[in-house]
């Protein structure tokens, strides 16, 4: 198979990357294969060898990229400080935000990251707990400052991080929602939930 002309090492890695996500997205990571990635790039299977160490190691590159970009985001939206709501708010609206752009990484994080071994899914694992950590900090925050009922804490943080984390299976960019309007629907009827506002 001809290659395509080359390329400088660090763009065709990530050639190689989002052209696996795209396939691992379709297919699922189990029954993708490399030479299917391959020719996806329109490269040998042995370059692919070249750039990354097996299939699995582009699995962790990938996921491990996309939780870490998930980390810092919602870690700046926490360290921005201000009211404890206003910054849980800030944590949601990037979240979101954030799969506007990437839900084919997000499905790919969620879904295959369990086909890992086990030190590498451990260190993906630690990413997700100090993104859960920091969403039950700022819950109590916003608790002691009396602008949350009390609630239980961890069940609260993984129901807006389970409901985030799903939207991947339904969301559009084309559908009835953008995504700024998905977020205010979110953060509406976590800050309210479902019941019409009493009045009066």
């Amino acid at each position: 198979m001809a290659e395509r002309r080359r390329l400088r090492p660090d763009l065709r890695r990530q050639q190689i990357l989002e052209a696996a996500v795209r396939i691992f997205y379709e297919q699922g990571y189990e029954a993708a294969s490399l030479r299917d990635l391959a020719e996806r790039v329109g490269i040998n299977k042995a370059t692919v060898y070249h750039y990354f160490e097996s299939k699995e190691d582009i699995l962790y590159h990938i996921v491990d990229r996309v939780g870490g970009e998930l980390l810092e985001g919602v870690r700046e939206a926490f360290e921005a400080g201000g009211p404890p709501l206003e910054m849980l708010e800030r944590m949601i609206r990037f979240q979101i935000g954030y799969m506007e752009h990437h839900v084919e990484e997000i499905k790919v994080l969620v879904e295959e990251k369990k086909s890992l071994r086990p030190d590498l899914y451990k260190h993906v694992r630690r990413t997700e707990a100090e993104i859960l950590r920091l969403y039950k900090e700022v819950l109590e925050r916003c608790v002691r400052a009396g602008r949350v009922r009390p609630v239980h804490i961890t069940t609260a943080a993984f129901g807006i991080l389970g409901q985030i984390n799903w939207f991947y299976h339904w969301y559009r960019p084309d559908g009835p929602l953008t995504i700024g309007q998905l977020a205010d629907e979110v953060v509406g009827q976590l800050f309210h939930g479902l019941l019409p506002r009493q009045t009066g």
